[in-house]
């Protein structure tokens, strides 16, 4: 028993010192974006109402969720990943009473919990709205609060600025 202690000790100021493990567990203070830049990509995704869905899509022939914020934040001169499940990561979450304008909402359209659809949240209150690539009716508003989005909310998050 003592030397397990002894040995996790050693093991834990090993890794300790590692510069590699350091920027894995010690990351620096996240930055977000400010409001006049957020404000520049709310007016850029409001251009993209009543395109058509596009699975892959990132024209106005067609465009699908994760392409509408990846074109918005590009015309922002912002790199973001493409697809959906990557954006996932790419911030901290937050919760409902944090939201603010400009945080990406994800859910669960097909499988539970399986994070397949991603919404940029344009409005905060008195009801919280994103835009986002519907695949019936392309890209539109829609309130949180309705039951099918509420169901399916998997999380929100607070993109990095990078």
């Amino acid at each position: 028993m003592c030397k397990r202690i002894l040995f996790l000790g050693i093991l834990v100021l090993l890794l300790d010192s590692c510069s590699f493990v350091k920027r894995i567990f010690h990351r620096p203070k996240a930055s977000y974006y400010t409001s006049a830049e957020i404000k520049s990509i709310l007016a850029d995704a409001q251009k993209w109402k009543g395109v058509p869905y596009k699975y892959g899509g990132l024209d106005k022939k067609g465009i699908d969720c994760s392409g509408l914020l990846y074109t918005v934040y590009l015309k922002n001169e912002v790199s973001i990943p493409r697809v959906t499940v990557d954006q996932a990561k790419f911030g901290d979450e937050v919760s409902l009473n944090e939201v603010q304008i400009g945080d990406w909402v994800f859910f669960a359209t097909g499988q539970v919990g399986l994070i397949s659809h991603v919404g940029l949240i344009i409005k905060e209150k008195p009801d919280i709205v994103f835009i986002h690539a519907s695949t019936k009716k392309g890209v539109r508003e829609d309130r949180l609060s309705q039951k099918y989005y509420k169901d399916r909310l998997v999380k929100i998050i607070r993109p990095f600025k990078n």
